[in-house]
Formats: C-alpha cells, structure tokens, sequence
C-alpha cells in the first residue's frame, strides 16, 4: 500500500482522457497510477504492490485481454484482481473476461459512481 494508506489503482488505457476521468474521479479515495500500454504497465506492475487493475480491452499492441492472460500465468502477478473498463458492451466479450477470472466489467462512457463502487467493492 502507499505510504498514505490509499490502496494502490492501475488504470491502462491508451486514451489519456480516459486515464485523466478516471484518475479525477478516484484520487481522492486512491493512489492512482496510470499506463497508456501493456508494456508501461507491466513496468509499473514490476515495481509496485497495486492492489487492483483497470484495464482496457481495445489497446494498440498487446491487447486488454492479452495483457490479463499473461498476468494469469505470472505467479506474482495472478493474483491482482482486475476489473476491465471498455467501451466494448458485447455479451460474449464480457462472458470470456469474466471466465478467465476478471473481477468486473465497466463500459466506458462510465458512471463515476459506478466506478468509485466497482473500485471500492474490488479493492477490499
């Protein structure tokens, strides 16, 4: 945890608008850390204790889904509970994400109640 006692968020996302609303909507609770990409977030993920992961499925690269299927098989890292947050609202998306062990599933535009909630009941 930080040195404040906030639980430690990284949110992924390869829009840094996404990142500013979501980091304007949860610092005040969190210690937010953000990530534009697999690879920065794995940087991050390499050097911190993060208590929970948002992330993005539609990324540029290594890919939401990808990127959480490669943290599954890491022993460090399997047990960080991720939650994704995506503008894809498909059924079947949502259905595999929580079969490979994904926590929850936000759609972008988000509600930032639902965000500061989902945070808060993932976190714990």
């Amino acid at each position: 945890m930080a040195m404040d006692n906030k639980k430690i968020i990284l949110c992924v996302d390869d829009m840094p608008e996404v990142l500013t609303n979501i980091n304007a909507v949860l610092k005040k609770s969190y210690d937010v850390r953000s990530a534009i990409d697999a690879k920065s977030a794995f940087a991050i993920l390499e050097t911190t204790k993060i208590d929970l992961l948002l992330l993005d499925i539609e990324m540029p690269g290594t890919n939401g889904i990808d990127f959480f299927e490669k943290l599954q098989k890491d022993e460090k890292f399997k047990n960080i509970p991720v939650v994704f947050i995506t503008a894809n609202s498909e059924d079947k998306t949502v259905q595999k994400v929580i079969k490979k062990g994904a926590k929850g599933y936000i759609t972008k535009p988000f509600n930032p109640e639902t965000l500061l909630d989902s945070v808060a009941f993932f976190s714990e």
